[in-house]
């Protein structure tokens, strides 16, 4: 136990708080602050290779998405490629997790959207996209992220399934490049409780490309985000589901006209009116999006015709209100939970947002040196926190 406490102590430290009632945290940045800076940036970007990808980020059957009989609805549908802002700044997630407890490890995927900032580089998703601690063993382990990059506008149309390729992917695949992600923060509430129990399930990661100057903002352009706005509105939520496993609309589980299939390489889209979860502070919504969506956002006034809408959630996990223990229904709906963003959430953007990828000085810089040092006293407030999960 006390081994395992500092080695948390060493991962996990105290992000200056936004206010002193509300702190942000931040794990040990994926790519450090150094001489080596951008050479660790380019192995980080390097290691994920066309088979990586596919791995990770494509459905483990051999056949891709398919539509209900009557064809693609509200409760999901693909978005047009290139078509407006959100085909730009959400994206793909892949990513490789360690297990603290065991030493496994694994690669899956997550869904960001690039919002605005004054880094321009902040892109927001979901906080067990990082760091996930089920109690007991139960669940998705004791895990961290190792390992993790960005694809703005992804199209995996040409992305090889069970491929053994080792090359790097193009503009086909990669439009608008690989981000490196190199700082991860996350709220306070995920920091005592990674597990969806107490909720407040977002992250904001910075990100950084090797072979691009201009931060991803300047690239894809940015979304508008805004904190506390009122809930049981009309909202979008876009991502990448991948997996069928847990997709409550797979074939047999539901009737055969609400019947679909994922297969990781679209994006696609989620609309309806959601309505509050006074518990967990989420807006919850009818919608058919599988796992890997998990992280993309939740968009109030969307503009179909541009692409641009403003960002006031983060897709967290599902919501089945049949279920007599409600846990139960987090695992695949039929209902989307995301989490709304509240002054927890607000902490992190602030500190993100103002902090540089590069671990370098920033307009935070009263701030950024205690979050820097990965040292066991800087986080002694945290040690005690992770009662996480991963998911």
């Amino acid at each position: 136990m006390l081994g395992a406490l500092g080695l948390m102590a060493a991962l996990l430290t105290a992000a200056p708080p936004a206010s002193a009632a509300v702190p942000a945290f931040e794990l040990r940045p994926l790519v450090p602050a150094g001489a080596d800076y951008d050479q660790r940036l380019r192995a980080e970007v390097e290691y994920w290779t066309l088979d990586k990808m596919a791995a990770a980020g494509l459905n483990h059957e051999d056949q891709d998405a398919a539509p209900p009989p009557g064809g693609w609805d509200d409760l999901s549908k693909p978005w047009p490629r290139k078509a407006g802002l959100i085909s730009r700044t959400a994206g793909k997630i892949f990513l490789e997790t360690k297990d603290l407890d065991n030493g496994t490890v694994a690669r899956s995927a997550c869904s960001g959207n690039v919002v605005a900032g004054a880094n321009e580089s902040t892109v927001l998703t979901a906080a067990h996209c990082v760091r996930v601690h089920t109690p007991f063993g139960l669940g998705w382990g004791n895990t961290v992220v190792t390992n993790m990059v960005f694809v703005p506008g992804f199209n995996g149309a040409n992305l090889p399934r069970r491929t053994t390729s080792t090359a790097l992917p193009g503009k086909d695949i990669a439009p608008y490049g690989v981000w490196g992600v190199t700082r991860e923060f996350f709220t306070n509430t995920w920091s005592q409780s990674a597990d969806w129990m107490l909720g407040h399930d977002m992250a904001a990661i910075l990100v950084d490309n090797p072979a691009e100057p201009r931060p991803i903002a300047q690239v894809t352009g940015a979304q508008r985000i805004a904190f506390d706005q009122p809930q049981n509105q009309r909202h979008h939520i876009f991502g990448y589901p991948t997996i069928n496993e847990r997709n409550y609309y797979r074939p047999g589980n539901v009737s055969s006209a609400l019947q679909r299939t994922f297969d990781g390489r679209s994006l696609m889209v989620a609309q309806g009116t959601s309505w509050a979860d006074p518990v967990y502070y989420s807006d919850v919504m009818r919608g058919a999006l599988s796992p890997g969506t998990s992280g993309g956002p939740l968009l109030g006034g969307f503009d179909p015709a541009t692409g641009e809408g403003v960002q006031v959630g983060v897709f967290s996990r599902y919501d089945d209100p049949g279920q007599i223990i409600g846990i139960l229904g987090w695992l695949q709906g039929p209902n989307l939970s995301s989490t709304h963003l509240g002054a927890e959430e607000q902490a992190v953007y602030d500190f993100a947002q103002s902090a540089d990828p590069a671990g370098g000085p920033s307009s935070a810089s009263a701030r950024t040196s205690s979050a820097r040092t990965p040292s066991a006293h800087k986080a002694a407030s945290a040690v005690a926190a992770p009662h996480g999960a991963k998911g």
